[in-house]
């Protein structure tokens, strides 16, 4: 079966099953329950994935519901594993240069232009930048960004690693 065979559809609306979840989901988030809504979000994508697999596009569009909510949270080594983990789901089903893809890239790097934990900053940085260079190529601005950033977290240069592990805010440079 060739690739293109398998491609699936993104769907432009929430499924009608969805949507009174959603819309309680809305109603938390605009509430200020952060903490509720992500948990609502983490019990949406479980239950899709179990019910229609992983892969299935409503359990990829969770998933991204899942990592929005865990930025809104204040949780961004979360919002960047969800969202690179997604990116890597989509790249299985859709083809390499697919806006979903590279939305999620974008994403990811958004929140992980947040994380402050060298820990996490590193530990999510690599896949990050593994995911960039699988969407973008070696070429692109983001790949050296994201290696000085991570450079910088791991240097022996105290003063350079608490710059680079400031939250630079979701106000990302790079473009596709």
């Amino acid at each position: 079966m060739s690739r293109a065979a398998i491609v699936l559809p993104v769907p432009a609306a929430v499924p009608e099953f969805l949507g009174h979840r959603i819309e309680d989901l809305r109603h938390t988030l605009r509430a200020g329950r952060r903490e509720e809504a992500l948990a609502a979000a983490r019990t949406i994508s479980d239950e899709l994935a179990e019910s229609h697999g992983p892969l299935h596009n409503y359990t990829l569009h969770a998933l991204e519901l899942v990592a929005f909510c865990a930025q809104i949270a204040g949780y961004p080594a979360m919002a960047t594993d969800v969202s690179v983990y997604t990116a890597a789901a989509w790249q299985r089903l859709l083809y390499a240069t697919h806006h979903q893809i590279r939305r999620q890239a974008r994403n990811g790097a958004a929140s992980w232009l947040t994380v402050t934990d060298a820990h996490d900053a590193v530990r999510t940085g690599t896949a990050l930048l593994t995911l960039l260079q699988s969407v973008y190529g070696k070429n692109h601005p983001s790949t050296p960004f994201v290696k000085r950033r991570l450079n910088a977290i791991t240097s022996g240069d105290q003063e350079a690693a608490r710059n680079a592990l400031r939250a630079t805010g979701p106000a990302l440079l790079i473009k596709p």
